[in-house]
């Protein structure tokens, strides 16, 4: 009876897309890829790939209804394996958009099945969630979605009363779900670019009859043509004087209106920086120079991702397109503190203050994975002699091990405490005390 209450279900969404289909002002078709994970076993949850194709309807600018059919493979160890196919109908609501973004929030209902168990159940489901539509090109966008699929069975995962299994987080006791985040591209019909009409212009004026004037010639007025400013481009820069206006707020007696050595039609069109900004992306180089002089990304401040902006490594002498000069110097017997790791009093416990540059000491090791190195702790003089030897031993192995766990191989790694016995700065103040407690790196 449910699975033949399913069919009804799905025929009836169909027949009413195709219906909207005959009055809609435009179609899309699409697909996502992505990630989903079971909500009916706690923890043991596995993540499944997600894929899903669909069709849309656009009923208003800011209304759509999607009709789409996807596969998860839900599986959680030990407890449940599932090859569920997915049908839905989703309605899309985009309250804000604009030419380059839209994003939005969904709600729909459908149905899915487990392919991998004879005589399954058809189980109805609830999809929900938010997401952004990111104009790609014309007539193509990119989607990311998060979502819940909420069921009102508890045979999602073919296990009834799966509460005995796992915890839920949304579904319930009665009730099975899944969570689901995805990527894709869909594809629509823009329609033919919109055509320039030439400007109407009014008909000449009759002929002006003027009796002769002795000694004098006959005064002939001519009217001005009026001027379009959607083919007019006064700076000669590649942008109509309508676009630099209206569209990208340039000046349109100016071809490069930020003075950075790029036209504004090549900012906009070619490269994607802002044309009224010198530095798009604040990194301390003009775009120019990004572009033509060192190759750089003027979109991204740190090019090479190695921890350092294009700027602050130009003005260093180093080179923005290679990660492995960002952080420090690692040749043999080069030695350095690792400003800013701290730890809680008299504890090895590292503070999470300590966070950034750990990051950039991984980054340096991660993209020299030939160097070996060699942590030595350091304290100051409060306490026992006995007692900051061992603690600053505990605290240079705690930073070791933050860096094994985050990848670095163990034994590309020793560790030494130096205790009180190596001050680099008075014990009698605050400020000295502080300079004491250090991390030391030495390349071996």
């Amino acid at each position: 009876m449910r699975k033949t209450l399913m069919l009804f279900i799905v025929m009836m969404i169909w027949l009413g897309t195709m219906s909207a289909a005959e009055t809609s002002p435009g179609w899309t078709y699409g697909f996502d890829l992505g990630l989903a994970r079971g909500d009916n076993a706690g923890s043991r949850e596995n993540f499944a790939p997600y894929g899903r194709g669909y069709l849309q309807l656009e009923i208003f600018k800011f209304l759509q209804m999607r009709t789409g059919v996807g596969f998860v493979p839900l599986r959680a160890h030990e407890e449940y394996s599932t090859s569920t196919l997915i049908g839905d109908y989703r309605v899309i609501f985009s309250p804000f958009y604009s030419k380059k973004y839209a994003p939005f929030i969904f709600g729909g209902v459908g149905a899915s099945l487990d392919m991998s168990k004879k005589g399954a159940d058809v189980v109805p489901q609830f999809p929900m969630g938010i997401g952004t539509k990111i104009n790609y090109k014309r007539g193509k966008d990119i989607e990311i979605t998060a979502g819940y699929s909420l069921t009102n069975s508890d045979m999602l995962d073919n296990i009834p009363g799966s509460q005995e299994h796992g915890s839920s987080l949304f579904a319930g006791d009665n009730r099975d779900g899944y969570f689901f985040l995805t990527a894709g591209l869909s594809f629509s019909n823009p329609g033919p670019e919109p055509r320039k009409e030439e400007p109407i212009l009014p008909p000449p004026p009759p002929p002006v009859i003027q009796k002769p004037i002795v000694e004098e010639k006959p005064v002939v007025i001519e009217k001005e043509k009026p001027v379009d400013l959607r083919t007019l481009d006064s700076d000669k820069d590649g942008l109509s004087d309508y676009d630099e206006i209206n569209i990208y707020k340039t000046d349109p007696y100016k071809a490069d209106t930020d003075g950075d050595g790029l036209s504004d039609y090549d900012e906009v069109m070619k490269y994607k920086t802002d044309p009224l900004k010198v530095d798009t992306d604040g990194d301390g180089l003009s775009d120019y120079d990004e572009i033509m002089k060192y190759k750089t990304d003027p979109l991204l401040a740190d090019t090479d991702k190695g921890g350092k902006n294009d700027g602050e490594e130009i003005a260093e002498g180093k080179d923005p397109l290679n990660p492995k000069d960002d952080v420090m110097d690692l040749t043999v017997g080069a030695s350095f503190s690792l400003e800013g790791i701290l730890f809680e009093t008299a504890k090895s416990n590292i503070l999470p203050e300590s966070l950034p540059i750990l990051e950039q000491a991984y980054t340096a090791l991660a993209a020299n994975p030939e160097v070996k190195i060699l942590i030595v702790g350091h304290t100051d003089s409060v306490g026992s002699a006995a007692s900051n030897l061992t603690l600053s031993k505990s605290r240079a192995a705690s930073v070791r091990q933050w860096l094994v766990d985050r990848g670095i191989a163990p034994d590309r790694i020793r560790t030494d405490g130096k205790g009180l016995t190596q001050p680099r700065a008075t014990n009698d103040t605050a400020e000295g005390r502080a300079l004491n407690r250090r991390i030391e790196f030495i390349v071996e």
